[in-house]
């Protein structure tokens, strides 16, 4: 197995660093440094460029191991799908919501040298491949202030979510939406109301930790679908903990749907996301793509 260590220059590296001689070091210490390629992105459009030198290549048995965030993953996967290849992560992100749905404890480069391979579903939405969660509303206002935080002041880290949902609970909005869906038993219902957050779910964490659909797998065929309904500005604030911890799942005012695929139409444009990249428009058109890439599960 050829092994590309990916390493993205844009990602926040909150929760772990290697440099690409860390990396190298550790292989050559014990003899495996045939087996890696280490390559940094350096400038725009610079990882597509790796990624589809790497796919290219005649090595067999491929494998790229990225360390960035779920940014980085997305854009990876999206290159990746219908080639011959396994994807992996490191978590050096900001938020890295998707390494949540692995344990990465203690998680050590050497980690890497056995892997087995397994594979995960994804979302296709609009077209594009949602490795984790695709949402619209109130969070994804919240990711865009965190964002503008960000550009501000890099070293705020995570703590720009937190400032950014105080800024957003100041000034809430709602989204009249028309929503159809298709459910994990292939029903389907209608639904049309006022909502506050709306999330599309194959892992069970995004924006920095908030855990919308504490049940999500990866790899059991189904999408999570959270709504929040208008409720009572005085509800919002024990309702986001809730929301944060996983534990809202009993709250009147929210509705979880085991779903195969679904439709979201809004007479006027609303702001949205797909593991994290915001984009403006009427309409989510989304399903479920089982077992659609290998992931590479490091073994300890």
């Amino acid at each position: 197995m050829t092994k590309l260590f990916l390493i993205s220059s844009t990602a926040g590296a909150t929760e772990y660093y290697f440099s690409k001689k860390q990396i190298e070091d550790i292989y050559k210490k014990y003899g495996r440094e045939d087996e890696i390629i280490v390559k940094e992105t350096r400038y725009r459009g610079h990882l597509e460029e790796i990624v589809r030198s790497f796919l290219a290549s005649s090595y067999k048995d491929k494998l790229i191991i990225c360390l960035g965030g779920d940014g980085t993953i997305n854009e990876v996967v999206n290159i990746c799908l219908g080639h011959d290849v396994a994807v992996g992560l490191i978590p050096t992100g900001t938020g890295n919501d998707f390494a949540k749905n692995f344990d990465y404890e203690n998680f050590k480069i050497a980690d890497t040298f056995d892997i087995s391979i397994r594979p995960i579903d994804l979302i296709k939405v609009n077209g594009k491949y949602c490795v984790n969660v695709t949402s619209l509303g109130f969070d994804t206002e919240v990711l865009k202030t965190a964002y503008d935080y960000l550009d501000k002041d890099k070293s705020l880290g995570k703590r720009a979510y937190i400032k950014a949902v105080g800024d957003r609970v100041k000034n809430l909005t709602y989204q009249d939406l028309y929503i159809n869906l298709t459910l994990a038993n292939d029903t389907t219902i209608d639904l049309s109301d006022e909502f506050l957050i709306s999330a599309i779910c194959n892992g069970g964490y995004y924006g920095s930790g908030f855990n919308p659909a504490p049940d999500a797998k990866i790899d059991d065929g189904i999408i999570n679908f959270v709504t929040a309904r208008k409720f009572p500005k005085w509800q919002l604030l024990p309702l986001i903990l809730k929301y944060k911890q996983g534990k809202h799942q009993s709250s009147k005012y929210l509705d979880e749907y085991l779903i195969k695929s679904g439709q979201i139409k809004s007479a006027k444009d609303f702001l949205s996301n797909i593991d994290g990249e915001i984009f403006s428009t009427n309409s989510l058109d989304f399903e479920i793509k089982v077992n659609a890439i290998n992931w590479a599960y490091f073994e300890k």
